[in-house]
């Protein structure tokens, strides 16, 4: 039981400690999404909407609701990347 409880305790420690590293990846995410933006043509439809998903990210971000922000994110990387299949 004691070995249990240190167990525990060690994964909950880990849990915590490790969640700023997961957090910080939104800017890294918008950054990239940022980059490849200037380096593709898009429409100014195609770009405004990047854009907003890219944005309400960051809002999510900074609100501390980095699942929901990663899930913006990724919508807004899906978007660029199937733009840019299609040039």
């Amino acid at each position: 039981m004691f070995t249990l409880k240190r167990t525990l305790l060690a994964v909950g420690c880990a849990l915590a400690f490790s969640a700023p590293a997961f957090a910080s990846h939104c800017p890294a995410d918008a950054k990239a999404i940022d980059g490849a933006m200037s380096k593709v043509q898009l429409s100014d439809e195609q770009r405004s909407a990047i854009q907003a998903l890219r944005d309400e990210g960051m809002k999510l971000h900074a609100a501390g609701d980095h699942r929901g922000a990663e899930s913006m994110l990724a919508k807004a990387m899906r978007m660029l990347l199937d733009d840019m299949a299609m040039q």
